[in-house]
């Protein structure tokens, strides 16, 4: 008997289960088939400037970014990307695919548009920005704007203009201005600059204790070094000292106010000035290290002394 009700069991199941999908299937969520888009509203850009009409607009979330860029969303998240807001620009025949970054903070926006300058990108005047062929791209306040041709050589000129407006709407957008004091360390660092400016927003060099790096690389005569400066104070400096010491630091060093020591083959050191907390790293060798941070000291010094 029991084993009857278990085959009648048996042969039931499939029918109900049809009759259970058929009457779900009335009520389905679309939300669960369909993928979810932006509204226009979400956008930190309007849908028309002028003869430009934005299509396709969307916006990515921090941890949906690769959906559209793929393995480079990574490179984006380092500097504290939150949200990628994506379309097409599209006014007489011109065609331009935007990249719309949105960050934590200024600085980030900031640091990733500076990583991916290229040498010959051509400065836009009044503006953060640069053309090439093919690309216009702008830092303004938390945003860092992409606006790509279909063609690598399609003239920059068209898409200028817009970069040009869309900044100035987006300038003063939910963040604060990078501040002034000592940000462009390529001015600080003059024709010994060896690279553009770079910003880590924590965990700088492998240490805990620095975060909201700003990083360029110098050259000097004894060789090139990576001049840094961070929020920080004498605390900061020690703290920095004993994760030398427990990572592996060799020769480790505390005098006038700084530390520093070598590592995995190179030197390092940080030091209190002007309220904020200014290093070297990746130095060949102790000469190269002091060198590099007695240019460091003179040229904050003469900048100090600047009307």
């Amino acid at each position: 008997m029991l084993r009857r009700s278990l085959l009648a069991a048996g042969w039931l199941l499939p029918p109900v289960l049809a009759l259970l999908f058929a009457l779900k299937g009335r009520h389905y969520d679309e939300g669960f088939y369909l993928p979810p888009a932006a509204a226009a509203s979400a956008l930190p850009v309007p849908g028309a400037l002028g003869a430009w009409t934005l299509e396709g607009g969307d916006v990515l979330p921090a941890d949906r970014m690769f959906e559209k860029i793929d393995g480079k969303a990574d490179y984006y998240l380092q500097y504290g990307a939150v949200e990628l807001c994506s379309g097409e620009w599209v006014a007489d025949g011109q065609r331009w695919d935007m990249y719309l970054y949105r960050f934590k903070e200024a600085q980030g926006a900031r640091g990733a548009y500076n990583g991916e300058r290229p040498a010959d990108g051509k400065p836009l005047e009044g503006i953060e920005g640069y053309a090439v062929p093919g690309q216009a791209a702008v830092s303004a306040g938390c945003f860092y704007l992409q606006l790509n041709a279909q063609t690598a050589e399609a003239d920059p000129a068209p898409a200028v203009e817009l970069a040009r407006t869309l900044a100035s709407l987006l300038g003063g957008v939910a963040g604060d201005e990078v501040p002034d004091a000592a940000v462009d360390l390529a001015v600080l660092a003059g024709d010994a600059a060896a690279g553009t400016e770079e910003y880590l927003p924590e965990n700088a060099f492998g240490f805990s204790v620095f975060a909201g790096v700003r990083s360029i690389r110098v050259r000097l005569g004894p060789g090139e070094a990576v001049w840094f400066t961070c929020p920080g104070d004498a605390a900061t400096v020690a703290a920095y000292a004993e994760e030398l010491a427990a990572f592996g630091g060799e020769e480790c060093f505390d005098e006038d106010g700084m530390a520093g020591g070598a590592m995995f083959g190179s030197w390092s050191l940080a030091g209190v000035m002007e309220g904020a907390v200014w290093g070297v790293q990746e130095a060949a060798t102790r000469d190269a290290l002091s060198a590099h941070w007695s240019a460091l000291r003179e040229r904050l010094e003469t900048r100090e002394e600047s009307p």
